[in-house]
This record gives C-alpha cells, structure tokens and sequence, in this order.
C-alpha cells in the first residue's frame, strides 16, 4: 500500500512538475473601421446629425422661428460627436499578430484565432507598422 501511494505522490509531482505553464490571453474584438480618420469622421457626422435632429425638435417643441436653437445643437452635437470620436480611437485596443514588424525590429505575439460569423475562424500572423 505504501508502495502505491508513493508512486502516485511520485507521478502527481511530476506531472505537475513537468507540465507547461498555462498562459492566458484576453481576446478584444474591435468594432468599426480600421483607418483612425474614418472612424472619429463618422463620430463627427453623426453628433452632426444628432445635434440636428435635436435641434429641430427643441424649435418646434418652443415654437421658435430664431435658427440659433438649431444652429447651437448642431454646433454643439459636431463637437460632441469628434470628441467622442478622439476618445474612441485613442482607447480601442492595439490588434496583435504572430509576427510583428514594429520600426524595422520583428517580435513574436501570441495571435489567437477569432472567430468570424459565417468564415469560420481567422488569425493575423503578420502585421506590419510604419
């Protein structure tokens, strides 16, 4: 009995010896558009519109036939809308490749497949920075 114990004890520490350490990686899809200027574009024209939309419905809500409750809302929705645009693109997470040439130097990443609706799986293995 003693001789069991001691090869299980035996086995147990060595598997847990012997085994690869376990690395966790969180995988962040990002929405929207790759390019920086499209997107705080977008965010731009939409808080234009939004401002708009307002806008109008604040004049005809006070029966008011002064344009400057439109003109402020959508002033002020177009700079809403670039400053959530800025701020949109400057905190989205980096996406990572397997190989990645940054300033001429390669380093090695851990790419994890992502899955895509109707393609299965798919996986950056390089990217390129200038």
């Amino acid at each position: 009995m003693k001789r069991l114990f001691s090869t299980l004890a035996i086995a147990a520490l060595s598997l847990a010896a012997f085994s690869p350490a376990a690395r966790a990686a969180v995988n962040v899809e990002r929405q929207g558009a790759e390019n920086p200027v499209q997107e705080v574009a977008k965010s731009t024209v939409y808080g234009g519109l939004a401002g708009l939309v307002l806008g109008s419905a604040l004049a005809l809500a006070t029966d008011s036939n002064d344009g400057s409750i439109i003109k402020w809302s959508f002033v002020g929705g177009t700079f809403l809308g670039f400053g959530y645009g800025i701020y949109h693109v400057s905190t989205r997470p980096k996406p990572t490749a397997l190989l990645e040439f940054q300033g001429g130097t390669p380093s090695l990443h851990a790419a994890l497949p992502v899955p895509e609706r109707g393609r299965g799986m798919t996986m950056r293995l390089v990217a390129v920075r200038f």
